[in-house]
């Protein structure tokens, strides 16, 4: 078993640095289809070239600053503040409640969904 983890560490080495490579490649080709089309910031445009249609999508990313936030949300109409508040699992006390208060935990336990999520692999 040791001689075969050995060998598909080898081989996943290799893969993992390809794939790299391929991603490198392909940053530097987006870069360079951007500076000859144009990016607009926000929104897309579809250019077309021979038989392809290339799509560059400008996106800008905004966040909430909190705290400014709290300061001029009472002079904004309720109606029109574009702010959600949504519940967020605080995955620490959830372990912690689980660990530590069993009872509580399994009342809180009937409103949390759980799936395995994908293992992760490191070489090194």
């Amino acid at each position: 078993m040791t001689e075969e983890l050995s060998t598909l560490a080898l081989h996943w080495r290799d893969a993992k640095r390809a794939e790299e490579i391929a991603r490198d490649n392909r940053i530097r080709i987006e870069e360079e289809i951007i500076a000859l089309a144009g990016c607009k910031d926000e929104g897309s445009e579809t250019h077309k070239a021979g038989d392809w249609k290339i799509r560059i999508t400008g996106k800008i990313n905004r966040t909430l600053d909190v705290a400014a936030w709290e300061t001029i949300a009472p002079s904004i109409p309720e109606q029109m503040r574009p702010v959600v508040y949504a519940p967020k699992l605080d995955t620490k006390g959830l372990r912690y409640l689980e660990n530590n208060e069993p009872e509580v935990y399994s009342r809180i336990a009937q409103a949390i969904v759980a799936k395995p999520g994908k293992p992760a692999v490191e070489v090194k």
